[in-house]
């Protein structure tokens, strides 16, 4: 299967999400030049395949460690944060270096939070392991973690570098967990804001153009 790059456009820029299969193991050629430093945040059912990961950037002459979180929303806490703060603190991570979040919409939550916090900001990749972190959680930039007065109470907008989606992780998960995630498809794509409504709202527009001002548009959309 050939791998699908989805550009995203942001304020401060851009960065692509990477869809297809086998695509971990190519993560470490994803990883900025002036990054010579990873912590690796991961739920604990994904130890092996951080271990994975941590050993690929380590090849490149990189130090990389592996940091582990508790499952769900038990991870998005400021005492975990904390930990991964003083990860980040003993793995001397520089702000040029770098965060991967590895597991669900709550680790990738929690990875980017941890990230825009560190010095201010260093760089984030995620790399989501369920479908609903694929379509929402991981994209976006959203991040934060929750107190006693609700969810998502504390955070940041802090997008990503790049986000890779390997659909080979979605082999584990249970069907509840990929109906979940599917409903989450479905409900992103029925968003007026939605990449996929924009998407459909521009097919009709351009099918009402006579032949020659949509050639024109197609041109300019090319161009731009």
């Amino acid at each position: 299967m050939s791998t699908t790059v989805i550009p995203v456009t942001t304020p401060t820029g851009g960065y692509d999400v990477h869809v297809g299969r086998g695509l971990l193991a190519d993560l470490p050629a994803l990883l900025p030049e002036r990054a010579r430093r990873v912590v690796i945040i991961h739920q604990p059912s994904l130890r092996e395949v951080a271990e994975q990961i941590r050993e690929s950037i380590a090849d490149t002459g990189r130090k990389a460690f592996a940091a582990e979180i508790p499952d769900g929303e038990e991870a998005k806490t400021a005492q975990v944060a904390g930990f991964l703060w003083g990860v980040c603190g003993q793995a001397e991570i520089g702000r040029n270096d770098l965060v991967i979040g590895l597991g669900g919409g709550a680790a990738t939550d929690l990875a980017g939070f941890v990230a825009a916090s560190w010095l201010r900001g260093v760089d984030v990749l995620q790399v989501p392991t369920t479908v609903a972190a694929m379509v929402d959680a991981a994209v976006g930039g959203k991040t934060g973690i929750n107190t006693s007065e609700g969810k998502n109470l504390v955070g940041a907008f802090h997008p990503p570098i790049a986000v890779i989606a390997d659909l080979d992780v979605l082999a584990g998960l249970g069907a509840n967990d990929v109906a979940a995630g599917m409903a989450e498809v479905v409900r992103e794509a029925s968003s007026p804001t939605s990449v996929f409504s924009r998407s459909s709202r521009r097919t009709r527009a351009q099918r009402s153009m006579s032949p020659a001002t949509r050639s024109v548009s197609s041109s300019n959309a090319r161009s731009g």
